[in-house]
């Protein structure tokens, strides 16, 4: 009766992971940054709109850089996820009794994927209802990959059967779409190369003016005409960042 009620009480404990092709660059993370860079240019004599220009080009990179940061941990989670089938496979082959075989798997990855499988395995020794456990684990890590993953054993938990053939289809599975997604990484990546390298050029030009004749230039931004001009140029490299990312986004 304590171990049902300690089963009754356990909760996921791993918060949601930001992987996946549905997890973004967060908004916010872009309005933050332009609104500090915004504020901290304020404090120069620059115009409004140059400064408000600025402050959108500098939360669209923070944007970017965000999503990048969200692909590549997909990418490094699929891997880990991958080899974990495999041995997860072979120790069921082998004999071993599905959450043990977890427990032999947890001691091998590497976080966030360990702490998903370890609490999906915490949960099953204690008795919690195997569904409502895979339900949990496919909400903590909302990775395709893995949603066919805990579909299956749930499906296998209820109607039995071996669970080695299936765990080593979805690993090799698991295995072609990352090499898939690092093939079409690579081939948008020189598009992306180019874009920021026009940026460098551009503001590596404007560095060199400024530093070769700083009174000339601060007179041009400091003017009506030329600020406007500069903040025009400055809003369309942000947009044009926007819309490399949007065509950059394949989903494999």
């Amino acid at each position: 009766m304590t171990e049902f009620a300690a089963a009754s009480s356990v909760q996921p404990r791993t918060p949601s992971i930001r992987v996946g092709h549905g997890a973004r660059g967060r908004i916010w993370v872009g309005v933050v940054a332009g609104l500090a860079t915004s504020l901290l240019l304020a404090l120069t004599p620059l115009y409004t709109e140059l400064v408000v220009s600025l402050g959108a080009l500098a939360g669209t990179l923070t944007w970017v850089a965000d999503g990048w940061l969200v692909s590549t941990r997909t990418v490094r989670v699929e891997s880990q996820l991958a080899d974990a089938l495999d041995l997860l496979g072979s120790s069921v082959a082998a004999g071993v009794g599905l959450v043990e075989a977890l427990d032999g798997v947890v001691r091998e990855v590497r976080s966030p994927l360990r702490d998903v499988l370890s609490n999906a395995a915490d949960r099953l020794r204690l008795g919690d209802d195997p569904q409502r456990v895979f339900v949990d684990a496919q909400a903590t890590l909302p990775l395709p990959a893995f949603g066919l993953l805990t579909h299956y054993l749930s499906v296998q938990w209820q109607s039995g059967g071996s669970l080695a053939p299936g765990l080593h289809a979805i690993a090799e599975t698991v295995r072609d779409r990352v090499n898939l997604g690092r093939r079409v990484h690579g081939q948008t990546a020189e598009a992306r190369f180019s874009v920021f390298g026009i940026l460098l050029v551009v503001y590596g030009i404007a560095a060199l003016a400024w530093t070769s004749n700083p009174d000339r230039v601060e007179a041009f931004l400091g003017s009506g005409i030329g600020g406007g001009i500069a903040a025009v140029c400055v809003a369309l490299q942000a947009a044009g960042i926007v819309w490399m990312a949007r065509l950059t986004r394949i989903e494999v």
